[in-house]
């Protein structure tokens, strides 16, 4: 190795004058290179903690003494090797005992690393081993001794809430706190500590209704997913992610924007997706869901409205929007399912962003900008066609050849006739205002489908 470093150095000089001659501080480099061992540099094998722990399990059974390396080594045998010492009373008892006698520095940091990398409430003697890092604290120094001061990390139960609720109080990550408070290590901050602090924040979150929904947005993101990824940091919070964004607004309605928003994230995250199209994945948030599905119907309503008036501008078009909307105001409405073409699924993309959820058409049978608005309305459904196409009800949505929402793709024939089971049902959007309006029509078909009764001031245009 000796060698090689002044090869290097040569290099060096060559490669910054040219010369060759050797400078004050390369000769100073070199004299100090001298003194390092000949093996200086050259990787060691990793140590075989299994094979470790086999020894030590061996040792502390029999009655043997420790020493300080051993005692260090055994901190990372605690759990997830062959021999887990934290696993048997009889290995981990002397283990612990011997650790507080000794006082060593570095086995005491062993011992608080290896507890906050793999903590999780269920391991075996993880009470204990806190328990044994409360009386090592100071042996151990900063930042753990600063830490257990603070946040009590060292107590099972008390120190990912204590950790948590200063990350609530200061808008930050769980992580963000420990790195502040000066733990720096990267396997601690992405281990097993982190995951329940992250937890209990989450349910902050999700019971407090103060949050500006952006900010509520902005933080969850910033609590659950890995940096510089869609993806959630804790799988296994799904549910909690949901719930945080979503519960608050069970009795009220935030704005557009912060649906759509919220809809887009959760709807590309792996576990949680599309309610409506993953439901198994929702099955432990009802209520989540239910917000989840309210606000999806809404917007699905508006993709229909909102696309098709930009993808094609019709003057009559705001009789449509002015109909539909009183229908959903009215709660006649029960789940919408939108299917556009090529132009459609373009606009739509751009205004409800890349993670919006609808159908396209099978190829062929359609005008360049057609869509369908599929509605879930009583037992029944609806497929309300854009343009000059009809409105077309079917009593029995459970009935074969009912048409079904949240298919990805649709044969437009399909929508128009059914298949084996006719419309029972089709209007005609002619003419909009005066007795004879279409809206009439729908309404009365709707009202005799949900047993709701309107008003035509609601819905005439």
């Amino acid at each position: 190795m000796k060698t090689a470093l002044k090869t290097a150095l040569e290099d060096l000089r060559f490669q910054h004058d040219g010369s060759g001659r050797q400078s004050t501080l390369s000769s100073r480099v070199e004299r100090a290179a001298s003194k390092l061992p000949d093996d200086f540099g050259t990787l060691r094998p990793p140590k075989d903690y299994d094979a470790i722990s086999a020894r030590l399990a061996s040792l502390l059974k029999s009655g043997g003494k420790l020493k300080p390396r051993q005692a260090r080594d055994g901190a990372w045998c605690l759990w997830d090797t062959e021999q887990e010492i934290a696993g048997d009373p009889a290995t981990l008892e002397p283990f612990l005992k011997q650790l507080r006698e000794l006082k060593h520095r570095g086995a005491s940091r062993a011992l608080a690393l290896s507890y906050l990398i793999s903590y999780r409430e269920d391991r075996p003697g993880l009470s204990a081993v806190a328990s044994a890092m409360r009386d090592l604290a100071h042996v151990a120094g900063r930042p753990f001794e600063d830490l257990a001061a603070r946040f009590r990390i060292f107590e099972v139960e008390t120190g990912p809430k204590q950790v948590a609720e200063a990350a609530f109080q200061s808008r930050s990550s769980p992580r963000n706190v420990l790195e502040n408070h000066g733990l720096q290590m990267e396997l601690v901050l992405s281990g097993g500590f982190v995951e329940p602090c992250t937890r209990h924040v989450l349910e902050l979150v999700a019971e407090d209704h103060r949050f500006p929904p952006m900010d509520r947005l902005n933080f969850v993101e910033l609590l659950s997913l890995r940096p510089d990824s869609r993806s959630l940091a804790y799988p296994n919070h799904k549910d909690l992610v949901a719930n945080a964004l979503l519960l608050p607004f069970e009795n009220s309605e935030p704005d557009d924007f912060f649906r759509d928003k919220t809809l887009n994230l959760l709807t590309s995250l792996d576990g949680i997706g599309d309610p409506r199209t993953h439901g198994g994945n929702w099955v432990n948030m009802p209520r989540a869901r239910d917000v989840a599905i309210s606000w999806l119907t809404e917007q699905a309503l508006r993709q229909f409205l909102d696309v098709v008036e930009e993808v094609n501008p019709n003057e009559n078009w705001h009789y449509r929007r002015r109909f539909w909307e009183a229908m959903h105001d009215n709660n006649a409405i029960e789940a919408a399912w939108v299917v556009l073409d090529g132009e459609g699924t373009r606009e739509a993309r751009r205004r409800f962003g890349k993670d919006a959820s609808f159908a396209g058409f099978q190829s062929g049978g359609v005008q360049v900008g057609h869509a369908v608005l599929l509605l879930r309305i009583g037992n029944g459904v609806c497929a309300e066609w854009s343009f000059s196409g009809r409105c077309r009800f079917w009593t029995d949505y459970n009935r074969d050849g009912a048409p079904q929402l949240y298919q990805p793709r649709y044969d437009a024939e399909f929508l128009r006739s059914g298949r084996k089971y006719p419309p029972a049902l089709e209007i005609t959007h002619m003419p909009h205002t005066g007795p004879n309006a279409w809206q009439h029509k729908a309404a009365r078909q709707i009202a005799k489908m949900t047993g709701l009764r309107f008003s035509a001031k609601e819905y005439l245009g």
